[in-house]
This record gives structure tokens, sequence and C-alpha cells, in this order.
């Protein structure tokens, strides 16, 4: 199989011609530059969703298989199934049968690259929109209760977002490390020298930059300031422009460029279904204009931040509209950039020979999804 058009390759637009075999990318050509650029369609990565709550009408709890085919539909080809903190003991016997139904995923559907959990381990006095009650304070003995077995790939956990500053949390961020699991920073109102000393310790990311966080502060940068200075730390970033406003997004891209930063949905399940109202973990959402909140309740009379209704591309495109980013660096933040930050970038992200065959083809400033292809198969769209 091959297809032509504008190669997204290192983080640029190149006309050229790549031949697809195996379920992988077998070579790649250029074009000559007798065609009108802008007549090709663009011819990008499947883009890769490091923090996803559910996606279709789906979690990673209950319906996996069919989270994993709404977000091929939707051009997101490989993702990590983010669960909600809970009690440890709780915690690790859901990321078990989370993980058992990631391995288990046919073909055509999106990937499951292992499994986010953002916390327990977390600051309550920045839950956000997580629930206090399910949070722990750090332990070791907590952290094996999650964990469970350390034989195999275990219970699939790659990613865990902690608050540094919590008393503990060096010890779990040490044990984490040497279990291989990435350690992100996030929910927390760690100082920029708490989030440095987790830094060098082996954290490698900041969970949804700005949100559920210190603001900068011109004398104490905090976890976010830090993450604007630090390469070591990859950071997420919401896309709806709710969650960080336009100039902040700006801000932080002259910081760190879009090697820097990974655009990830947030988005909870009723994204991708088109409507206004859903239901998860017990509460009512509304949703507005792409972003998920709480109804007023109680005492609180105003919507609160809860997730995005929103997948990757349709942030990509909301970026782009709106002239906050330009096309090459919005979908190389969804897909090379987050790849990367797994240690996945020969495999996922990326158009190189040898990587796999996970494309999306676009069409025009709309950016028309017309196609998208999950190891060298198509997936239906309609």
């Amino acid at each position: 199989m091959e297809l032509e058009g504008r190669l997204l390759i290192d983080g640029r637009f190149t006309p050229g011609r790549i031949t697809l075999e195996g379920g992988r990318i077998r070579a790649i050509a250029a074009l000559p530059l007798d065609r009108t650029l802008s007549s090709l369609p663009i011819v990008a990565p499947g883009l890769v969703d490091l923090h996803i709550h559910g996606y279709g009408g789906a979690d990673p709890i209950e319906q996996l298989p069919l989270m994993a085919r709404a977000l091929a539909r939707h051009g997101t080809t490989a993702f990590q199934p983010t669960l909600f903190p809970a009690a440890p003991e709780v915690l690790g016997p859901l990321c078990e049968r989370a993980w058992n139904a990631a391995k288990a995923l046919g073909p055509g559907l999106a990937s499951a690259v292992g499994l986010h959990l953002e916390g327990p381990f977390v600051n309550r006095e920045r839950a956000g929109a997580l629930p206090p009650e399910d949070l722990a304070e750090p332990s070791l003995a907590g952290l094996r209760a999650i964990l469970g077995p350390a034989t195999g790939d275990g219970r699939g956990v790659r990613t865990v977002t902690l608050a540094p500053e919590l008393p503990g949390s060096a010890d779990l961020i040490a044990e984490l490390v040497r279990c291989g699991v990435r350690v992100s920073l996030g929910h927390s109102k760690a100082t920029a020298d708490d989030a440095r000393r987790a830094t060098r310790a082996g954290a490698q990311g900041a969970t949804h930059l700005f949100n559920a966080m210190n603001s900068v502060h011109h004398r104490e940068v905090g976890l976010a300031g830090l993450a604007l200075l630090e390469r070591a730390l990859t950071a997420e970033i919401i896309g709806d422009l709710v969650h960080v406003g336009a100039d902040a997004v700006e801000l932080a891209l002259a910081a760190r460029g879009p090697g820097g930063l990974a655009l990830v949905s947030d988005a909870l399940r009723g994204a991708g279904t088109g409507c206004d109202v859903f239901h998860s973990h017990g509460r009512a959402h509304v949703i507005r204009d792409g972003t998920a909140y709480y109804p007023p309740e109680g005492a609180r009379t105003e919507l609160q931040l809860a997730g995005t209704a929103m997948g990757q591309l349709d942030m990509v495109r909301r970026l782009v509209q709106r002239g906050v980013v330009g096309v090459e660096d919005a979908l190389s933040m969804a897909s090379a950039t987050p790849a990367r930050a797994l240690g996945l970038e020969r495999e996922f992200g990326v158009l190189a020979v040898g990587a796999r065959a996970d494309l999306i083809v676009l069409q025009g400033r709309e950016l028309a999804l017309q196609r998208v292809l999950v190891g060298g198969v198509d997936v239906d769209l309609s």
C-alpha cells in the first residue's frame, strides 16, 4: 500500500510517498516539487494520548474495546488509559482488570500502551476534579498494593501522577523509577525546589501544566514554572483553550517548544458522543463547547471544571484555527512528543522506516479526517 502527501517528518511537512507492508512503514521517498504543496493531503502519525479517562461513551474499566475503537475513528491510535484515584487495595485490582482488557485489544483499535494513574498519592489541596475522599497518603505499602507482583508486565502501570511535596513521596519516586514506571508531577502545591528534587530523582513529566498546581509567581515559580524551564520534564497541556488560555499555551510553547509539550485530551467518557449531559463515577457532567463541567450543587453555584469532551484531533483543529499553534507543531505535540515521553518514539508517533503503520490523513484547512490506519489496516470512519 502506498500513500502520497505532505508527510510530517521531524516536525515539518515534506512532500513524499510512504509505502506500508506487514503493518509497518517499509519505505519513504520524496516527491518532486512540481506539484502544489497545498493540494496534497497531510499524512501524519496517529496521535498518542498520555492522559484520557474515557471516550465514545466508554471508560477503561468497563468498556475499553469500545473506547479504543472510538479513539481510532477520531485519529488517536495509541493511548494511556487513565484511571481515577481509589484506595490502593481497590485500585490494584482495577489496574489488573483494565490491563487484561488492554492486552486483548484486537486489530483496528487504538493501542493501549500502559495505564496512567492520576493519583491516589496527590495533594488534597490541589485535588481539582479528583474526589478527595479517594486520595491516599504516600506509602510503599500502598504502592505495592497497586502495582501487585513485580513479574512480567504486572498490572500494566506505565505512568503515575503524584505530588512530590507530600511526606513519603521521595520513597515512592525511588521505587517507581526502580520498577521502570514513569513519574509525572501534578495535583500538587510543590515549590520549584520540591519539583527540582523530584526531577533529579527521576520524575519525567508534569501532569496537565498549569491545572491543579500553584500559579507561577515571580518569587516562587512552583511546579508550573519549573516545567517551563526543565527539559527533563515533558509537560502535558490540555488544548481546549479553557483549561489553559491561549496566551498561556503560547507562553508554554515559547518556553519549551513543541518537543517539550504533549497535547493531551484529559477527556471523559462523554467525549466523542455529541451529548450535552453524561454521568461518570456517579456524578453528572455537562458539556459546554467541548469542555466537561460538574453542574452547580450544594453551596457551589457555578460550574466546576471536570475534564474535556474533546479528542486530540479536535484540540489540534481548535489551536490551529484560532491561530495559537501552527499545524506542524500542533500535530507534533499530539504524536511525536507524547510517544517520546513514553520511550516509544521508534514505534509510535513517527513516520519512519520500521515504525508501526499508524497514520492519519487530513485534508484542507479544516483538517478533515479522511483516513486512519492502525497497523496498516484502514479504520472504518463511518
